[in-house]
C-alpha cells in the first residue's frame, strides 16, 4: 500500500469509487492509471484479464480507505453483486451527462462520475431533461484503466473544476455520442425514466424480447426513425473491450431497446407515443408487427404488467398537480 496521503479530496454522495480514485490522482498530478496501480502493485494492464471491476471491488475500497484516511462512511460504497444483471460490464460504463458537469463547474466541484450512470437503464437525465453522452471506448488498456480526465479536458469549465488543462483537440478521440444526434421524446422526461426503470426490473418480459438477438432487425429500422436521416458512424458492442454479454451495452443500442420496448407497452395499453417515429415502425415494419404480437401474448401470461402503468400513471398525475 502507498503511504496515507495528507489529503484527498472528499467524494461524492452519489459518486462511482473509480471516479473518486481518477480525482485523488488527478489532484496529485498522477492520473488514475497511476492511482489504480498504486493501490493495487499486482495491477498489470498486460498480464491481469481485462475489465478488472473497480467500483464493485470491496479490496479496492478498503486500500481507498487506508490509503485516504476518510472514515468508511464518507468513501463511495462498492457497487453490489446482487445487482449485476442491472448494471453495466465496465467496458460499457461510457455515459455521462454533460448538463450534470456544466453545474459541478458553476457550483466549485469537480465533475465526477454518477453511481446512476453504471446501471444498464440509465441512458437520461430527467433533471436536465437529455439523452446521456458518451466517451468512446478505451483501445489502450482495459476498459477499467481509461479514466475520464481526456473527456473533462475538452470544456474549459470542467477542466478548470477538474484542476486540468484545456485541450479541445482530444474532442474528437473522447465523443461516441451526442445526445442531441437523435429524437427528444414527446412524453415527460421522467415519466419516460419511470417506465424504463420498470421494464429493466423485470427482464422477464417485454425487454427480454426486444433485446434477443432476433429482434436486431426491427432494432436496427428503429434507430434510423431516431437519427432522423442523420449518418454518423456507429460504436457497437464490437467495440466495447472485453463486453461478454449478449445483450447491448452501447448506449445507442440500449436506448433503441428501451424505447421499443416502452413504446410496445405504450400500444398495448393504448397511450400516446413516446416517440412517434418509433411507433410508426411498430405499426407498419412486417418484423416489428410479429414482435408486438409476441409482447402480447407475454402480457397475456404475466401479471407483473399490471404494476408498470399504475407507476406511469402515478407519475403523471403528480406531474399535473
Amino acid at each position: 500500500m502507498p503511504a496515507q496521503l495528507p489529503y484527498a479530496p472528499p467524494s461524492n454522495s452519489d459518486e462511482l469509487l473509480s471516479s473518486w480514485i481518477e480525482r485523488i490522482g488527478i489532484f496529485y498530478g498522477i492520473g488514475y492509471l497511476r492511482a489504480r496501480v498504486l493501490l493495487d502493485p499486482s495491477r498489470n494492464a498486460n498480464v491481469r484479464g481485462e475489465n478488472d471491476d473497480v467500483d464493485s471491488s470491496d479490496a479496492i475500497r478498503r486500500s481507498v480507505i487506508s490509503w485516504t484516511g476518510h472514515r468508511e462512511q464518507s468513501v463511495p460504497p462498492a457497487l453490489p453483486d446482487a445487482d449485476e444483471k442491472k448494471l453495466l460490464e465496465v467496458s460499457a460504463r461510457l455515459t455521462y451527462c454533460p448538463q450534470c458537469w456544466d453545474a459541478d463547474a458553476k457550483n466549485g466541484r469537480a465533475p465526477y462520475i454518477r453511481r446512476q450512470w453504471a446501471l444498464w437503464s440509465s441512458v437520461l437525465c430527467a433533471e436536465h431533461e437529455t439523452w446521456l453522452c458518451a466517451r468512446r471506448p478505451g483501445s489502450q488498456f482495459g476498459s477499467e484503466l481509461n479514466g475520464w480526465a481526456p473527456v473533462w479536458q475538452t470544456e474549459p469549465n470542467w477542466a478548470g473544476a477538474a484542476y486540468l488543462q484545456y485541450d479541445p483537440a482530444l474532442r474528437p478521440y473522447t465523443l461516441g455520442f451526442e445526445a442531441e444526434s437523435i429524437e427528444r421524446p414527446a412524453c415527460r422526461w421522467q415519466d419516460l425514466k419511470i417506465e424504463f426503470e420498470s421494464l429493466a426490473r423485470d427482464k422477464g418480459s417485454i425487454l427480454n424480447l426486444v433485446v434477443r438477438a432476433e429482434s436486431y432487425n426491427v432494432r436496427g429500422r428503429i434507430w434510423e426513425a431516431l437519427e432522423a436521416g442523420q449518418h454518423i458512424p456507429r460504436v457497437t458492442n464490437a467495440d466495447l473491450r472485453g463486453y461478454r454479454r449478449d445483450e447491448p451495452g452501447w448506449i445507442a443500442d440500449r436506448i433503441c431497446c428501451l424505447l421499443t420496448a416502452v413504446e410496445i407497452y405504450r400500444m398495448m395499453a393504448d397511450r400516446e407515443p413516446a416517440l412517434q417515429g418509433v411507433r410508426h415502425v411498430l405499426e407498419t415494419h412486417p418484423a416489428a408487427k410479429q414482435l408486438v404480437g409476441e409482447c402480447r401474448l407475454c402480457r397475456r401470461r404475466s401479471h407483473n404488467w399490471r404494476q408498470f402503468p399504475a407507476r406511469s400513471q402515478s407519475a403523471a398525475r403528480m406531474g399535473k398537480r
